[in-house]
């Protein structure tokens, strides 16, 4: 018999082994508690950022130590012990002076008034064998461990590694249902907008070729280019939509972003869109400052050109005749984008310029467009940890501006 599982099914499987393995931290620590009579039971995760983060916490005595806390990881006492400067089971840390030394600092930093007198750790490894954190018993008399309590330490910790290893797990496939019901989504509604935006330039192709088979209109080159403009339309348009859906599914695993002198970039892209411009009437200028982001050069170009084709149509359709590719400094970051001096559009329509398909009232993105230049672009400015906004220009038109951050920047120290 064959059980089909949906996405709505997975997701709660998910959902249930994640709630139930954070509880099995504390469950592990209480378990320890009461099996071995310490006063302190301690899970900690030495996390990614090198801190030593206490995530369940059991204690007999009102101890001052909470869930949660974080300290250096080369502060704590299992630090020592990964650096095989102390043993694992220590019956009276005093008679080891490194871990002593070492819990003495400790302790001022936290802020207790106890001493630790016996001490034993096990760490606590996924399955892939990295290390998540440690189990750690301490008790403020001296006192040694037996066989069977380090075996039950032991076991109890590579029970915790697989229960946190499916927590993760479960966290994973949680994200991966929700990209694959976001990207379902995405391709239905791509799907309806391609079909509505292909149906004018397919009836026009239907149309002219049917007028021509029937004898209404002549088998010129006239028409014949007219219907070959319109092929050439829809090719573009899915041509761009192919674009958008591999940016809005992350899927351009094969675009290598590198530090990128950004004003070298957009001086040669002018240099490259300069003829296309001047052939229309249009002056392009290139206003930049030295720059660098992180961003794949593909992705850099395609985003100017997208840019400066949008202005091109507007300052075309609006009497303009300068179109201007910038790079300047903003605050701690670096604004890169495109103003002209065309007719601009309303206040009410800059927050929808983005949107795919949309059309201003003032036609900007009409004619040979596809109407997702802009979306892209978005779309290219946000993969590269940026924002894009399209404000007004002064005089008249408009600018659309990416800001990314400064690679310089963050090499240096800065956020």
């Amino acid at each position: 018999m064959t059980v089909s599982i949906g996405l709505a099914q997975i997701a709660e499987l998910g959902a249930r082994t994640l709630s139930t393995s954070a509880e099995a931290i504390a469950a592990v620590a209480e378990l320890v508690q009461r099996t071995t009579g310490v006063d302190l039971t301690v899970v900690s995760e030495i996390t990614a950022d090198d801190r030593y983060v206490f995530r369940g916490v059991e204690r007999r005595p009102p101890l001052t130590l909470r869930r949660d806390a974080a300290i250096p990881y080369a502060a704590s006492l299992c630090s020592r012990i990964h650096a095989g400067e102390s043993p694992a089971t220590v019956p009276d840390t005093r008679e080891v002076p490194a871990l002593w030394n070492h819990w003495l600092g400790l302790k001022q930093g936290l802020g207790v008034d106890w001493d630790i007198l016996a001490f034993c750790t096990r760490d606590v490894r996924l399955p892939d064998g990295s290390l998540f954190g440690t189990l750690c018993v301490h008790h403020l008399e001296p006192r040694g461990f037996s066989e069977d309590e380090q075996a039950l330490l032991e076991v109890l910790a590579r029970l915790l590694g697989q229960e946190i290893w499916r927590e993760r797990a479960a966290h994973e496939l949680s994200e991966t249902v929700a990209a694959l019901q976001s990207a379902e989504q995405l391709r239905v509604e791509l799907a309806e907008e391609l079909r509505h935006e292909l149906r004018a330039p397919l009836q026009v192709i239907d149309g002219y070729a049917e007028g021509m088979l029937d004898g209404v209109l002549q088998r010129d080159d006239e028409h014949v280019e007219l219907v070959r403009r319109e092929a050439s339309r829809a090719m573009r348009l899915l041509d761009d939509i192919a674009e958008l859906v591999r940016l809005e599914v992350r899927a351009g695993v094969d675009d290598e972003a590198e530090p990128l002198a950004v004003a070298e970039t957009v001086v040669e892209m002018r240099d490259r869109l300069a003829p296309l411009a001047e052939s229309a009437g249009v002056e392009l200028v290139a206003d930049v400052v030295p720059a660098t982001v992180v961003i794949p050069r593909r992705r850099l170009e395609q985003f100017v050109v997208n840019l400066v084709r949008n202005a091109l149509r507007a300052v075309q359709d609006g009497g303009g005749r300068r179109i201007v590719i910038f790079v300047r400094p903003e605050g701690r970051r670096v604004a890169i984008g495109v103003e002209d001096d065309g007719p601009g559009i309303t206040a009410a329509e800059l927050p929808r310029v983005f949107e795919r398909f949309y059309r201003g009232s003032s036609g900007r993105e009409q004619g040979s467009g596809s109407g997702l230049g802009l979306t892209i672009a978005r779309r290219i400015a946000e993969a590269a940890d940026g924002e894009v906004r399209a404000e007004p220009a002064q005089p008249s038109g408009v600018r659309v501006v990416a800001v990314l951050p400064d690679a310089e920047q963050a090499v240096a120290g800065g956020p």
